[in-house]
């Protein structure tokens, strides 16, 4: 079995009757949940963007089907010396870039370095990167447990020179890019042949995403594409053109409300966010759901423990108690109208936002939403300029030690890192810490669930609920639906 499906947790789709192998060949239309804003995986957050990264871009190992870390452009597992701060990792030989290099160790040493310096949440127990023959040399500040679990993370993918792609990125993915289409919503993918792990079956992967609720059930009803994650059928009584078939992810996908500094001294009060925290009823979001499970949460990290009364319904009582105390120090709160970023492309998050202003309203607050593009988002939300903003993280379920370090990187908060320093985070200082400081506001786990034609096999997900759109293959020819879907 090829690597690559190994990497794949969840439902393979594959007929019990194909008596053949797969074949090479054809174009599939696939989807995104929202624009990526950018390629280059060190930046990488939302689902979409992460998806990509898995693409075009490999890592040093992957996590495997029983949520463990294995070698993947690194030949074998790191090689720890007895103090446990100095990793040797060896990097396999004649891995092809896109554009026909050969990877080296100083591709790999450079990527992480910048990685060093750009994604502290991730990288900050390493203190030095340089290359060491044939592999790499990490020289750590204390020795870290889940090393190879933090090195399989698509943030931490190796890209050409170790520089930041841009638009026209080169990697060693199972695709290449071939055409990045902003203004279309569409990204353009080629099989890469010489792709270490095997080539994908598909030649090509165009990959959309939409800016309305019903755009992408609507060109997947039709039979235009070959996956919705957003509905069979965009009408009531509706029915695709072909038989289709679904699966869904494990809940690794977090929807957040993010805190910005348009309104500081309102914002960065913790009494204001332990109100709003306070009179999210979170109960209701199970609603905004296009056949997915959702799990409410108030909780960064994925949990099997289920919100009490007053995380489903609200607490107003507790929620203006903080207000007035937020009000002490804040009295322009009652009349100050703060702003709410939504991504276009993600018409769930106007939704979820919607159920932010109505918590607000109830404790007097005025708000307003405003929708923009990825990459307008990405900048705002980058230099503060807003109040708050509904983001979202993909992590694998399992990390518990990344989705600490995610939920205090996206509030600007360094608590993460600093413990990160140290080689691990304790998940009951980490809860504590997360408490009195707030970083974000977790508002629901949710899974990713995708419909396609019965024809298209291959389909699954990995960890953290990304679909493994390289093992994706065309099998015979659709089914006309002459049934339910």
């Amino acid at each position: 079995m090829r690597s690559m499906v190994l990497a794949c947790l969840l439902g393979i789709a594959l007929d019990a009757r194909a008596e053949t192998r797969p074949r090479y060949g054809g174009s599939v239309e696939a989807t995104l949940l929202g624009a990526p804003s950018t390629l280059d995986p060190i930046a990488a957050r939302s689902h979409a963007e992460v998806t990509v990264a898995g693409l075009v871009f490999d890592t040093l190992y992957r996590i495997g089907p029983d949520r463990q870390p294995q070698p993947h452009l690194a030949a074998a597992a790191p090689i720890v010396d007895d103090k446990r701060t100095t990793v040797r990792i060896t990097i396999r030989r004649g891995i092809r870039l896109h554009d026909g290099s050969e990877l080296t160790a100083q591709d790999v040493a450079a990527s992480l370095e910048r990685a060093r310096q750009h994604a502290r949440w991730l990288m900050a127990a390493v203190q030095a990167v340089k290359t060491d023959g044939e592999g790499i040399e990490l020289t750590l500040r204390a020795p870290v447990a889940d090393l190879m679990t933090l090195l399989a993370l698509p943030q931490l993918a190796i890209t050409k020179a170790g520089k930041a792609p841009g638009d026209r990125a080169i990697g060693s993915g199972p695709y290449s890019l071939e055409g990045f289409d902003r203004a279309h919503r569409r990204l353009v993918l080629r099989a890469f042949d010489d792709h270490f792990a095997g080539r994908p079956y598909i030649d090509q992967l165009v990959l959309t995403w939409y800016d309305t609720p019903d755009g992408e059930a609507r060109r997947f009803e039709t039979g235009k594409s070959h996956v919705s994650a957003r509905g069979a059928a965009a009408f009531a009584g509706g029915q695709p053109a072909f038989r289709t078939a679904d699966i869904e992810s494990p809940p690794a996908l977090l929807v957040f409300v993010g805190f910005g500094r348009a309104h500081p001294q309102i914002t960065g009060d913790i009494a204001f966010r332990r109100a709003l925290d306070l009179a999210l009823a979170r109960g209701g979001l199970t609603a905004i759901s296009s056949g997915e499970r959702v799990v409410p949460t108030k909780s960064p990290v994925p949990s099997d423990a289920a919100l009490d009364a007053a995380g489903k319904t609200g607490d107003l009582g507790g929620a203006r108690a903080q207000l007035a105390d937020a009000m002490k120090r804040v009295p322009k709160l009652a009349s100050q109208r703060l702003e709410i970023l939504v991504e276009d492309t993600r018409p769930d998050d106007h939704e979820i936002a919607e159920r932010v202003v109505l918590a607000l309203d109830k404790l007097g607050v005025q708000a307003v939403i405003t929708s923009l593009g990825a990459n307008a988002l990405r900048d705002r939300v980058a230099k503060g300029q807003c109040d708050l903003w509904i983001g979202q993280h993909a992590v694998p379920v399992g990390a518990q030690l990344v989705w600490w370090a995610a939920a205090f990187a996206a509030g600007g908060d360094d608590w993460g890192a600093k413990q990160l320093q140290g080689g691990a985070i304790d998940s009951a200082s980490a809860s504590k810490a997360f408490a009195a400081r707030l970083p974000i506001l977790p508002l629901m786990f949710r899974t990713v669930r995708i419909w396609h034609p019965t024809n298209l096999r291959g389909i699954a997900f990995d960890t953290s609920g990304r679909p493994c759109y390289a093992d994706l293959f065309l099998f015979g020819a659709p089914s006309p639906n002459r049934g339910k879907p």
